[in-house]
C-alpha cells in the first residue's frame, strides 16, 4: 500500500503545480536481481524527492483498470520546471527507460473561488472529516471542461449554480476526498478533478448527484478518465515486472 500527499501544506498553497504523467510499460525480461535494481533506482528518485520540502510525489497502479495505462506518477512542486526535472530523472532510470509516456495533465492549485461566496457551506466543508482507511484504496482523475456559456454568465449566476454543486457534494466528504486543479490553456481542459476513496459505490452516487444539478449542463467530462490503486513505487515496479502476480 502506498501513501498520498494529503495533509501536506503544499496542497493548500495557491500556485502549486500538479503534474500527472501516465505510462505504459514495455515489460522487459528480468531476473529477480534486475527487479531489485529497478525498484531501488525508482525509489531513490521518487522517494528522495518526496522527502524534499519542495516536491511531493504520489504513485498509482492503473494496470487492468484504465485502458492503455499501467501506472501514473503525480508530482506537486512550486514550479513546473522542478516537477519536470523530477520526471526526467525518473525516466532516466532503468524502469523509466522501459516506460512509454502516454498522457500528461498539468494543473495549478488555486484559492477557492466559490466556497468563500457561500460561507455557511464553507464552514461545513472545513468541518468535514474523511472517515475511511488511510490511505484510501483508489484514486480517480477526471479532466473537465466548462463551455463558453458558463464563462459568460454573470458572477451571481455562477455562484448560485455552484452553490447547488457544493451542497450535493457535502454529504460525501466522509467517504470521498477531492482536489481541484485549474488547467485552462495548460491542457485541453479547464480543470483536473482528483478524488480518493475506498467506496466506489459512493463515488458513483456522488457523480450522479453532480450530474443532476443545473451547473452540470455547462460541463463536459474529458478523456481519459484514469482510475488506479494508490501504491508505493516499489510495489508498482515489482507488480508490473512480475505481471503474473497482478
Amino acid at each position: 500500500m502506498g501513501i498520498t500527499s494529503h495533509g501536506s501544506d503544499m496542497l493548500e498553497e495557491d500556485g502549486v503545480v500538479g503534474l500527472f504523467a501516465a505510462y505504459t510499460l514495455e515489460r522487459p525480461q528480468t531476473a529477480d536481481d534486475d527487479v531489485e535494481i529497478f525498484t531501488k533506482e525508482v525509489s531513490n528518485i521518487l522517494e528522495d524527492s518526496n522527502r524534499s520540502e519542495e516536491v511531493l510525489v504520489d504513485t498509482y497502479l492503473l494496470s487492468g483498470l484504465t485502458p492503455g495505462v499501467d501506472y501514473l506518477v503525480r508530482i506537486h512542486a512550486h514550479d513546473l520546471t522542478t516537477a519536470q526535472e523530477v520526471l526526467r530523472e525518473f525516466q532516466a532510470t532503468s524502469f523509466g527507460r522501459y516506460s512509454k509516456l502516454v498522457d500528461v495533465l498539468i494543473g495549478i492549485i488555486r484559492d477557492a473561488v466559490y466556497l468563500p461566496q457561500t460561507p455557511d457551506l464553507d464552514a461545513i466543508e472545513k468541518a468535514a472529516t474523511f472517515e475511511g482507511t488511510e490511505p484510501p484504496d483508489y484514486a480517480i482523475i477526471i479532466p473537465v471542461d466548462k463551455n463558453a456559456e458558463w464563462w459568460n454568465l454573470p458572477d451571481s449566476d455562477r455562484i448560485e449554480k455552484m452553490r447547488d454543486h457544493i451542497e450535493v457534494a457535502l454529504p460525501y466528504l466522509d467517504r470521498i476526498r477531492r482536489q481541484l486543479y485549474h488547467s485552462s490553456g495548460l491542457t485541453d481542459y479547464d480543470y483536473i478533478t482528483y478524488f480518493e476513496t475506498n467506496d466506489l459505490s459512493a463515488f458513483i452516487d456522488l457523480y450522479r448527484d453532480l450530474e443532476s444539478v443545473p451547473e452540470y449542463h455547462y460541463v463536459s467530462d474529458g478523456n481519459p478518465t484514469l482510475i488506479g490503486r494508490i501504491e508505493s513505487s516499489e510495489t508498482i515496479v515489482d507488480k508490473l515486472l512480475q505481471s503474473e502476480d497482478i
